[in-house]
């Protein structure tokens, strides 16, 4: 971990090296770094980067320089941006803040559906700014669906569900309504198919290339996919290609580094990798492992987050290893919640002395506990699983080999991974193993114990495939 971002996070504070305005981008993109190394290692050092964004927030919904109040549309694009990042990391933002800077956005878009960089100043309007503006009220609309969702499962007549005296989950009723923000994104997006271009001119903003990484990143956003008829990324990065430097690197407005770093996250898609990589993350913290699943224990139950849950299981991890070992205890899924409530409170620490109970769990005739064993394994973050996990691979039970796949995909930090897809056949799981195993032989330390044939005589090993390669959908 780079000491330039850490300096700035001292305890559990943010010590941003610059003041009045700069520190909120300051404090996104050292949030953005955190996240994207290690989410849960550094998931304190992410809260406080998070909590001081949070603060920073105005009334009115925006983030500005200090000297300001009206709103900066760039500037609130990042603070968002950033603690998007964060609550998909298990961070906790407060649901009015995507719904104060939704109003926000909505507020100071033109009747034509674009946007500039202040609406109180005489800037014109942008093809970077109205790409930050629909981006943002895309990630706001997201991240206030499932408040809206437990809006409309609140029964009135209903009295709301308490545990010890304290109400279950309080609820947060959004004000800006989805309709409103739908028909924001649409007019933006209008505005941008028309106005479309890709140069040095005025229109792009002070920089094509933070306005090109503001297109990419809406366009990975947008299930309508309303940009392609204008070819934006064939177009951006042949633009991109033919304006690099001889030292590699990009140039505009703000100087070279940043310019090089949009550049680059445009040209590698780096929303679309990033989306990927908080569903990872998410699976990671067990939702495929825990899944829909209602407790058959009824009488030791909590709601988290609109859901009923079992009561995480405290105590020994031994006590929780033993019921687990039988998926037909009443207590198992409290038990299964308290094995996922540890991880998540304390890493892979937690599970990396337990590897030989998981590894021996991996052999069981219960499906169940194979999935469970290879979902531990998958996060105990040492790469000396790693040929366990190839094996699972071929298991018959479908959850187990997608369990183990997503295990390998935490484990190597490989968003797009090597398969194989849901559902497969024992062929695509085969050529699946083999190119995992092909990964893991070109990466194993020479004195790491651990065999370099994994599969079954005769399989043989499959070249990776070249980075960015496509594997069989999902």
């Amino acid at each position: 971990m780079p000491r330039a971002v850490l300096a700035h996070v001292l305890g559990q504070h943010l010590h941003p090296a610059t003041k009045g305005g700069p520190d909120t981008y300051e404090a996104a993109v050292v949030l953005l770094a955190l996240v994207n190394i290690d989410p849960i290692g550094y998931k304190p050092l992410i809260d406080a980067c998070a909590q001081y964004l949070v603060g920073k927030q105005y009334g009115n919904g925006s983030w500005d320089y200090s000297d300001r109040t009206a709103g900066d549309t760039s500037m609130t694009q990042y603070a968002l941006l950033a603690l998007w990042e964060a609550e998909n990391a298990g961070i906790i933002v407060p649901a009015s803040l995507w719904d104060k800077a939704a109003a926000w956005y909505l507020s100071v878009q033109t009747g034509a559906g674009s946007w500039n960089y202040h609406r109180d100043g005489q800037w014109p309007e942008t093809l970077s700014m109205t790409g930050a503006g629909v981006g943002s009220l895309m990630i706001c609309q997201r991240q206030l669906a499932r408040h809206r969702k437990g809006q409309d499962l609140i029964n009135p007549l209903m009295t709301p569900i308490t545990i010890d005296g304290v109400p279950a989950e309080s609820r947060y009723k959004v004000q800006t309504s989805n309709a409103e923000i739908s028909a924001g994104v649409a007019k933006g997006m209008g505005w941008l198919v028309s106005h479309f271009q890709v140069n040095t001119d005025a229109l792009m903003g002070q920089s094509p290339y933070y306005a090109l990484y503001g297109l990419e990143r809406l366009a990975a956003l947008d299930d309508k996919k309303a940009l392609e008829g204008v070819r934006w990324y064939d177009r951006g990065l042949e633009f991109v290609m033919s304006t690099q430097k001889a030292t590699g690197a990009w140039h505009a407005q703000h100087e070279d580094l940043p310019n090089t770093c949009w550049a680059i996250l445009f040209s590698t898609r780096a929303t679309v990798k990033e989306m990927k990589a908080i569903e990872i993350r998410k699976l990671g913290g067990a939702r495929s492992l825990v899944g829909e699943r209602l407790p058959s224990d009824m009488s030791n139950v909590e709601i988290v987050k609109g859901q009923v849950v079992a009561r995480p299981m405290g105590g020994a991890i031994e006590d929780m290893l033993k019921v687990l070992e039988d998926p037909k205890n009443m207590k198992f899924e409290s038990a299964l919640f308290g094995l996922v409530a540890r991880y998540q409170a304390e890493g892979p620490k937690f599970l990396r002395p337990l590897k030989d109970r998981f590894r021996k769990l991996l052999n069981d005739r219960e499906p169940t506990n194979r999935q469970i064993a290879v979902w531990a394994l998958g996060r105990t973050a040492d790469l000396d699983v790693t040929p366990i996990l190839i094996k699972a691979l071929l298991d018959d039970d479908d959850q187990v080999v997608m369990e183990a796949r997503i295990g390998l995909e935490v484990l190597s930090r490989k968003v797009e991974g090597f398969g194989p897809p849901d559902k497969a056949t024992p062929e695509q799981k085969l050529e699946a193993a083999k190119r995992w195993q092909t990964w893991f032989n070109s990466v194993k330390p020479p004195d790491l114990d651990a065999p370099d044939d994994i599969l079954p005589a005769g399989a043989g090993a499959a070249p990776a495939p070249a980075a960015g390669a496509k594997v069989p959908s999902r």
